[in-house]
């Protein structure tokens, strides 16, 4: 642009050269002649420095860019260390993220151990009693009741657990006064009808546990004096788990 104007200068102070020139050549008189040659070598000095101006002025112009090129790498390395300010705050998040993980994981796992472990402990404060009423059952009403027993409970101590609730209902007088009345009470022991439709389903687990359990509790010997059970403890109970992964009892 602006060599441009200086050229644009350039060539105005030229043709006012000229002008002045021509006008030399058809005026009277040598004075003036002289005048004019004075003149005109004045405007062309002047010509002169107008274009030396505007030549010296671009040395700049390069300065210009090389200092666009440093403020680039200048605003280049901002921002790096903007990228990297903010990949190191995202990493710090992410660990601490990872260490809030980490503690809730273990304070749960511990609490569970903590669960585990009073449950054990209240198994094992769990004795059998003996000395408690008998009964004897027709074998069909000893299958159906061994099969309610090994649809309830999850081992041995559980199935005697259960049986022992079947037995102290039996005893109190508000329940029906035999095992197989209590177990095919209405709404009371769901295995019942799951037996009922599927009696070979419980084959192996009577044959493992159910049945001893059952004779155990026949005999006289019980582990709890509960009248009720579930696979959960009920809210607002206290209750009793009896054997590894049992029923909780109250």
């Amino acid at each position: 642009m602006k060599k441009i104007v200086s050229n644009g200068l350039i060539v105005s102070t030229q043709l006012i050269v000229g002008a002045l020139f021509l006008f030399m050549l058809f005026s009277d008189g040598d004075e003036n002649n002289k005048v004019v040659v004075v003149e005109n070598n004045n405007l062309n000095k002047m010509a002169d420095a107008v274009t030396e101006l505007f030549i010296e002025e671009e040395v700049p112009k390069a300065t210009m860019v090389v200092e666009d090129k440093e403020e680039e790498l200048l605003d280049a390395k901002e921002a790096a260390k903007r990228a990297e300010e903010e990949a190191a705050k995202k990493k710090a998040l992410e660990e601490e993220a990872a260490k809030k993980k980490a503690a809730e994981e273990a304070k749960k796992k511990e609490e569970e151990e903590a669960r585990k472990a009073e449950e054990a402990k209240k198994a094992a404060s769990v004795s059998p009693s003996s000395g408690n009423n008998a009964y004897n059952l027709s074998d069909n009403d000893f299958n159906v009741v061994a099969g309610v027993i090994a649809c309830e409970a999850t081992g041995y101590d559980d199935a005697l657990g259960v049986a022992s609730v079947i037995l102290n209902r039996v005893d109190s007088g508000s329940y029906p006064n035999t095992p197989l009345g209590v177990v095919s009470a209405p709404g009371q022991f769901s295995c019942y009808g799951y037996y009922l439709n599927n009696p070979g389903r419980y084959a192996s687990k009577r044959s493992s546990y159910a049945d001893n359990a059952l004779r155990t509790a026949l005999s006289g010997t019980r582990n709890n004096s509960f009248y009720s059970f579930n696979y959960y403890c009920a809210e607002g109970y206290s209750c009793t788990q009896i054997g590894v992964n049992g029923n909780y009892y109250y």
